[in-house]
């Protein structure tokens, strides 16, 4: 047995080694002691990670449980925003090591269902089924009706009814307002939202001072997008206009439509919508100004729900007068100065409401509101009439109370074995008991708020923790008689809840920053239509109709009687038999999950023995060195004092060291200020460098060290700009459709969170899909500059006392190297003379501390080989990731693709990224992307699909090696890859300049390539020689074209710039994107084509540059482009040609208006060969570009063209071949080559009208 156990040990590294060592004690312990140890392992949960007061609290029911039970309970805490990904990860690929049951968010619960892993739990918590001791403890009859039927779903296998969570929580949204002031000032508690704005404004007239001495804001709206609450602001003024048939109508969906796959079903295209949003808009203007869209939230990971609770001490300090919100409110004025003050009302109302038949708002009517009050007409105390038979004015108020989330719930693992389930069981049922719920709601700092009647009823137990009894009552009875409401508002709980709401908060983060109602109404539903109507999406749109109809119906609440609706139809009055919660979706439902974003579950034991110490990390592609170095260490020894040097040396290890077991790392070796650690995957080093950055500021260092200015504290303060910011509409086209640049694969287009979908607007995001991060940072639009100049003009150097100021500095400052990958047993040695330890050594060390040593301290590199291996769709939220560029760090290592990796809280560090220390940076990173002002490149090679479909290998060949040639010019012009794919090449650059430089360069150096035979065998890339004679009578062959044939387009102006978060690259977005690929679409084989802007602009800066590389420009005329609202002046840029052309005998020239009048001409006649001959004559087929059709047209396909379409060939020789016309800019004339069209004689141009001039030069 002992030798075993050896076995075992001596190789940490080998798979299922946890596994075997705990079989092999099991073995041993049943034959020395005679048992059946059938409890072989912990408990294992999943919990929400909801600040230290609630973990405290988690943590010490699970050891409350052991006690009791004498089964361990062992916790994992995920952070509550990703909690319910971590579930459906663990149920999707049915881990063997998935937990026991988790406390879970009610938001994915519709995705969640999807994989049949919620065990059933109905005979648990009915004693009238069956009595049992969970039944007992849980007390179900004591929990609000609301939350049981919240907790129930429908089996359509089983036929029956199934509870299959417990609730932990309630939500509700509340107004809640400062009762004294109210009082003191004659103000009416408001019962509709208009009235919510009367009294706002009424307050802000007053100027009620605040702590700071400043007035106090009349409304407490949260604008920071990170925090999520502007989407459940919205739907909680949106709630009453929408819903007025009871929970069954909806808010969110149509029911009568959801199915109709020929129907946009959203509720957003509608007064009621509108109305709801130019209200939110005036609260916003009336809630606190110091917080903008962009901010970071300060309540980091939290659940969307409970993540606005950062508002509620604004309010208890007087800093915001009144609000709607959670219980949050509530909790914080326990120890507010204004205790005793508080006033709560249910949420406000209105008078009117949607008529979804006519789309129009209504009267509310008893009829119509069958749920609604009837009250005086007027608010406030109504005036006694002279005549006391006079009625008093009453209307109807329809209101309609928002339960924001739902409330946290507790599920069991129905895969999970069944002694292991029985246990989850027991603990849950534990946790779910009246005694612990109490614990959890009397928590001042917890998200929990009250949900089972007792909480609601005893007054007493509220009072004995500290809540003022005044305070409390009317928080209880406002919150009692919202659950209580029959028409009370379902958040939503299907698939694709956080997608939803993210095209809410999209939209009003837009009308926030300047957009109009109706750019916002037409934003969010162009969105839900694209997303909803999308053929590839039928599957996903009935899984979305079956889980919402189910999850708005309800049972023993008053509108599920069968009664039928108000006006408008829309739903409302459920059929009684129907008490769902969540129906369970067919299996064909189960194809269809989220896509993008899946989360790998690490339990606490994962990586440890039995004893909790990390097993060192063995050979594998994942096993990830870290290396750790402290910035300018040698100077700060000679700086310091001995005692200082040791004191800074042991906060630093230990603060690295109580991270290391979290993310079950491994420390290999640690000499003077450096660690060398070991991880088992890139994903465990990441997350523990994250937040070793953080914790390291929060290190008590000593005052000798933060003297010194390598280790000073440094506090910054984000720039806003001092002028209105430039609307969206101005950057972005919302009438303009995406389009495809010819020759090349779709550029996936994206709206952040819908994936690989259109945006918004409906316009073209340039780069790879994924979820985006917004760098356009107080750029004026009329200049450029790089991302990095951008970041440092957003955030300013401030002092500890100044507001909205963030720490990024403070002590040493620790630059960390990752790099994955070990492959050589070589690389890993065992030292038995230290206590056992492993050590790593070999390259992969190496490629780590390189990588470390290029870093500034602070920062935080990985080598792509660690990106690679990177979760990125799961840690996007938290982590930026950004493409440092390519870099040579040694002589005697490969070229490195380096990324930096940074903990959003601390973004500002920006500002102070310098230059990677490399010995060469081989190619720009994000931090050299140009933003503002842009000039934007499209290049595409002409017939790319054409050849893939000819020959995939041969086609994939060439094209690689355009990609590489175009890149290396790209370096050379400074100009920055955006996407590369198939056959298009979209680059962006600081100058016009340089832009058309390199399209024209790159045009040249596709002639010098080495192609393949076969592809040079092909009539789009055969070699074109042309013979031009010299003025001494010499003949010159000049290769026009070989191989690969481009056509590029280019345009200037301002961009949409955004951090792509999967690929750490820059994408952009703006009218400049869809112009500069029109023009690229219009341009001819071998052209380079410009808008006048950029052609203007080159010229203006750089026309040094562009005269000494001999390039001229010449205006073709003003286009009016498909997708672009206004015509555009195009110019064709070539270079001039060092071989003068044939001198020509004799030429005739005509007036443009001439040229015109004879292509009509030509037009009607079957003559005019001449045209559609140059055009065959340039490939064999006519597909060059401007092919000739045989009767004097410019092109196939163009149609009728007119004066501003006439589009010349690239230099002057393939002018030549391409048309017997030529186009002098200077005289504004065309030149006919005497006899290359024999209709045109004197007869002709007498009879057309048209002037003719003999030309000899």
């Amino acid at each position: 047995m002992v030798s075993n156990i050896e076995t075992s040990c001596s190789k940490p590294d080998i798979q299922g080694y946890y596994v075997a060592l705990e079989s092999l004690l099991k073995d041993y312990l049943r034959k020395c002691f005679h048992t059946n140890f059938s409890s072989s392992r912990a408990l294992h949960t999943m919990l929400p990670d909801l600040g230290d007061s609630v973990t405290d609290y988690f943590k010490n029911v699970s050891e409350t449980f052991k006690d009791s039970e004498s089964v361990e309970v062992v916790p994992t805490f995920v952070p509550a925003a990703q909690i319910n990904s971590e579930i459906e990860f663990e149920l999707e690929h049915n881990l063997t090591n998935s937990h026991d049951g988790w406390v879970l968010d009610p938001m994915g619960m519709g995705s969640i269902f999807n994989f049949d892993g919620f065990q059933d739990l109905t005979t648990i918590v009915k004693p009238a089924v069956i009595a049992s001791n969970s039944s007992d403890i849980i007390k179900w009859d004591d929990v609000h009706p609301y939350f049981q039927n919240t907790s129930t779903f429908y089996d359509s296998a089983q036929r029956k009814f199934l509870v299959v969570t417990l609730p932990l929580d309630g939500n509700i949204k509340l107004l809640y307002y400062r009762r004294d002031i109210f009082e003191a000032n004659n103000l009416t508690v408001p019962r509709t939202w208009e009235e919510v704005v009367a009294v706002a404004s009424a307050l802000n007239k007053l100027g009620v001072q605040g702590p700071d001495g400043r007035p106090a804001s009349p409304f407490c709206f949260d604008r920071r997008k990170d925090c999520h609450q502007s989407y459940f602001d919205l739907m909680s003024i949106l709630a009453p206009y929408m819903q007025y048939n009871g929970s069954s109508q909806g808010v969110i969906f149509e029911p009568s439509t959801i199915r109709a796959f020929d129907r946009n079903p959203a509720l957003v295209d509608n007064p009621a919508m509108a109305k709801a949003l130019t209200l939110y808009a005036t609260l916003i203007g009336l809630s606190p100004a110091d917080y903008k869209v962009e901010d970071k939230c300060d309540v980091v990971g939290a659940a969307p729900a409970d993540a606005g609770r950062a508002m509620a001490q604004r309010f208890a300090n007087g800093t915001c007068l009144m609000g709607v919100a959670l219980g949050d409110f509530f909790k914080a004025f326990k120890t507010s100065a204004f205790r005793g003050k508080l006033g709560v009302a249910l949420m406000p109302g209105s008078f009117e409401v949607l008529n979804r038949t006519s789309n129009q708002l209504v009267p509310c009517a008893t009829d119509t509101c069958p749920f609604g009050t009837v009250v005086p007409a007027l608010p406030g105390p109504q005036p006694q009439a002279a005549d006391a038979g006079s009625p008093t004015i009453t209307r109807v108020l329809n209101r309609a109370p928002f339960a924001a989330g739902g409330g946290w719930v507790a599920a069991v693992n129905a895969r999970t074995p069944n002694d292991y389930r029985n246990y989850s069981i027991s603990f849950f049922a534990h946790l779910a008991s009246p005694a612990e719920s109490w614990q959890r709601v009397l928590l001042p700092e917890s998200t929990f708020d009250p949900y089972r009647l007792e909480h609601f009823s005893n007054l007493a137990r509220w009072n004995e923790s500290g809540y003022e009894p005044a305070d409390t009552a009317a928080y209880l009875a406002r919150a009692n008689e919202s659950f209580s409401h029959p028409n009370i508002v379902l958040d939503l709980r299907t698939p694709g809840t956080k997608l939803f709401r993210d095209i809410y908060e999209s939209g009003l983060a837009n009308l926030t920053t300047g957009s109009s109602v109706d750019s916002v109404v037409a934003l969010m539903n162009q969105t839900f239509y694209k997303l909803l109507l999308d053929p590839q999406q039928k599957q996903f749109r009935s899984l979305l109709a079956d889980t919402y109809l189910a999850t708005i119906n309800y049972n023993n609440i008053q509108n599920l009687n069968g009664t039928a609706g108000g006006d408008g139809g829309g739903g409302g009055g459920s059929p009684s038999w129907l008490p769902i919660a969540i129906v369970l979706p067919t299996v064909g439902a189960l194809l269809l999950i989220a896509a993008g974003v899946v989360y790998e579950v690490r339990n606490n034991r994962k990586h440890k023995n039995l004893f909790g110490k990390v097993v060192p990390p063995g050979v594998g592609p994942d096993t990830t060195i870290l290396v750790t170095e402290i910035q300018d260490y040698n100077q700060i020894v000679e700086a310091l004092s001995s005692e200082s040097v040791d004191r800074l040396l042991k906060d630093h290890n230990d603060c690295l060291r109580r991270l290391l077991l979290r993310h079950s790392g491994y420390e290999g070796s640690c000499e003077a200020d450096s660690f060398v650690l070991a991880f088992h995957s890139p994903k465990d080093a990441l997350l523990f460098a994250m937040e070793a950055q953080a914790a390291l500021l929060n290190v008590s260092w000593p005052e000798e060290l933060l003297s010194l200015g390598c280790c000073s504290q440094l506090w910054v303060q984000g720039i806003m700009p001092t002028a209105k910011p430039k609307a969206l509409d101005d950057i972005l086209d919302v009438s303009d459709e995406p389009i495809t640049p010819a020759g090349a694969s779709k550029i996936k287009a994206l709206t952040p969170g819908l994936g690989s979908h259109l945006d918004g607007h409906g316009h073209g995001h340039y780069g790879s899909s994924g979820a985006t991060l917004p760098s356009l940072v107080n750029v004026p639009a009329t200049e450029t500059y790089t991302f990095s100049n951008a970041c440092r003009r957003a955030w300013k150097e401030a002092s500890k006392e100044d507001s909205n100021k963030v720490r990024i500095f403070c002590g040493p400052r620790v630059r960390m190297g990752l790099h994955a990958g070990v492959h050589s047993e070589h690389d890993i040695s065992h030292s038995k003379a230290d206590g056992g330890r492993t050590t790593y050594s070999g390259d992969t060390v190496v490629l780590a501390r390189a990588v470390a040593q290029a870093a500034h301290g602070g920062t935080v590199l990985l080598s792509e080989e660690t990106y690679k291996k990177l979760p990125l769709e799961r840690l996007w939220d938290k982590y930026l990731v950004l493409h440092m560029g390519e870099h040579r760090l040694r002589d005697t290592l490969p070229n490195l693709n380096l990324y930096h990796a940074l903990n959003r809280t601390l973004e500002g560090r920006l500002a102070y990224v310098g230059p990677m220390t490399s010995l060469l940076q081989v190619d720009p990173g994000v931090l050299d992307a140009p933003v503002g002002c842009v000039t934007v490149a499209f290049m595409n090679v002409v017939g790319a699909q054409t050849l893939l479909s000819w020959n995939a290998d041969v086609a994939q060949q060439a094209i690689k090696i355009f990609h590489t040639v175009v890149g290396d010019e790209l370096k050379r012009r400074k100009g920055y890859l955006v996407e590369a794919v198939d056959g298009l090449f979209l680059a962006a650059f600081q100058r016009p300049s340089d832009a058309i430089l390199w399209a024209l360069e790159c045009n040249e150096a596709m002639i010098k390539q080495d192609w393949p035979e076969d592809l040079l065998a092909h009539e789009l890339c055969e070699e074109l020689v042309i013979s031009a004679p010299t003025k001494e009578g010499e003949v010159i062959n000049t290769v026009v074209f070989r191989g690969l044939r481009l056509k590029t387009g280019v345009d200037t102006g301002q961009v949409l710039g955004e951090v792509h978060a999967m690929t750490g690259r820059m994408t952009y977005r703006g009218k400049v994107m869809n112009r500069a690929a029109r023009i690229a679409s219009t341009a001819s084989t071998g052209q380079v084509l410009c808008s006048s802007d950029s052609w203007q602009l080159a010229m203006s800066a750089d026309s040094q540059v562009m005269l000494a590389n001999k390039v001229s420009g010449t205006s073709l005329g003003q286009f009016r482009l498909k997708g672009v609202a206004e015509k555009i002046e195009i110019h064709h840029c070539r270079k001039v040609s060092n071989v003068a052309p044939a001198r020509r005998a004799s030429s005739l020239v005509m007036s443009m208006a001439d040229h015109w009048k004879w292509e009509q001409h030509l037009s009607g006649h079957g003559g005019g060969g001449g045209m559609g001959a140059m055009g065959m004559g340039l490939n064999g087929n006519g597909n060059g570009g401007m092919v000739g059709n045989g009767n004097g047209g410019m092109g196939v396909g163009m149609g009728v063209v007119g004066p501003e379409d006439v589009l010349l060939g690239g230099d002057s020789l393939r002018g030549n071949m391409l048309s017997p016309r030529s186009f002098t800019r200077g005289t504004g004339s065309f030149r006919q080559r005497q006899g290359s069209d024999p209709h045109l004689d004197a007869a002709n141009a007498a009879h057309l009208g048209i002037e003719l001039a003999a030309d000899d030069n």
